[in-house]
């Protein structure tokens, strides 16, 4: 009598990784387009120091393409080690810690983005240094609560707020940047209007 096979959990944890992957790509393009708008701001772009694009791709991209790798090698090796094995609350507890470890990564850059458009004329390496700071408080903030679907949900909400934040502080600046150009503009043309003379 035959005895029937567990299937092997390698596509489902290559899918899972890959969709991870995919949500970082679209995250590190859209600090990317973030750090460029604050570029062609003129205002900010006159002091602004903005860090290099690939430290927002790589910092976006290392944690997924790190997992990966990892259970690529692992689904050639040994697949016991490969997080759908086992149980599924292993599982679980394992994609936890790799989701935390990617939002710590978004977290240093949304604060990195927010630091370019709010202290344009702070070194980069004082926003680096901030950043990373801050990314890892909120990181820590999730890690010390021991219910892992509390502490998931805790960072994830975290993360939406620190997004939405950074979005609309950058929406409110440059649109009060807008309005100070189009004042200034009007005082110009203001100006440029030749005094009548007296009879």
């Amino acid at each position: 009598m035959k005895t029937r096979t567990a299937p092997t959990p390698v596509v489902p944890v290559l899918g899972a990784d890959l969709v991870i992957l995919l949500i970082a790509i679209v995250a590190a393009f859209l600090f990317s387009q973030a750090i460029s708008l604050a570029m062609s701001s003129e205002s900010i772009n006159q002091t602004l120091q903005a860090p290099p694009r690939f430290l927002i791709v790589v910092s976006s991209l290392i944690v997924p393409l790190f997992f990966m790798a990892l259970d690529g090698l692992n689904a050639a090796g040994n697949r016991l080690k490969l997080p759908f094995a086992g149980s599924r609350k292993r599982a679980q507890q394992i994609y936890a810690r790799r989701i935390h470890l990617g939002l710590l990564a978004l977290y240093f850059n949304a604060i990195l983005v927010a630091l370019c458009w709010s202290a344009s004329a702070m070194p980069v390496m004082s926003k680096v240094y901030l950043a990373g700071i801050f990314a890892i408080a909120i990181y820590a903030l999730g890690q010390s609560i021991p219910s892992t679907k509390l502490s998931f949900t805790l960072s994830g909400v975290v993360f939406v707020v620190v997004l939405l934040a950074t979005q609309t502080f950058i929406i409110t600046k440059t649109q009060a940047e807008a309005e100070q150009a189009g004042q200034e503009l009007r005082q110009r043309l203001g100006g440029d209007v030749p005094e009548q003379e007296d009879n």
